[in-house]
């Protein structure tokens, strides 16, 4: 995207979806994860990056077209060592205006953006914006972040753990997390 143009459109943007969980073990499984209802992005087995500020690392979901910014998010995650599910269905600030500017200021032809969306194992989650800078090699300086939502707290809801048994299991003997066991 180079401008945003005054439409009744929304504006369309150019990024990715990036996810992130834990803290490095404390492992999460993020079964569902939905912007406005409509559209997904997969996640799965995340464990790490979500306590470093600010936040990196995860998964990465390319999105095939240019989206509007999501006005909303929802998830639903599990944590292996509390065997807990949580669930969140999160109202996102309006960012257009700053989408813009950020796009301004970090062109699409040189920085990759990422929506970055941190689920914790104890049900904080987490919403930043990234752009990431393509010909900067491992000078990170020229990198931008900003919160969108720095702490939000999802509910704790009815789920099965026994799904997760097995990989609950392998995550002990591997050492990964402490056997609840």
């Amino acid at each position: 995207m180079a401008a945003c143009p005054a439409e009744s459109e929304p504006p369309r943007y150019v990024f990715a979806v990036k996810t992130n969980g834990g803290p490095k073990g404390w492992p999460v499984w993020v079964e569902e994860l939905t912007f406005d209802a409509t559209w997904r992005a997969p996640a799965g087995s995340l464990s790490g990056g979500f306590d470093i500020q600010p936040p990196r690392g995860g998964k990465t979901v390319t999105l095939s077209r240019p989206m509007p910014a999501p006005s909303s998010m929802q998830a639903r995650w599990f944590s292996y060592r509390t065997q807990t599910f949580y669930e969140i269905d999160l109202a996102l600030p309006e960012t257009d205006e700053l989408l813009c500017q950020w796009y301004r200021e970090y062109p699409a032809s040189r920085y990759l953006h990422y929506l970055v969306a941190g689920f914790s194992r104890e049900g904080e989650v987490l919403v930043w914006w990234r752009a990431w800078c393509r010909d900067c090699g491992s000078d990170r300086s020229q990198d931008f972040h900003a919160p969108i939502i720095e702490s939000a707290f999802a509910e704790e809801v009815e789920g099965d753990p026994s799904t997760f048994r097995s990989q609950t299991e392998r995550r002990g003997e591997e050492g990964v997390i402490p056997s609840p066991w």
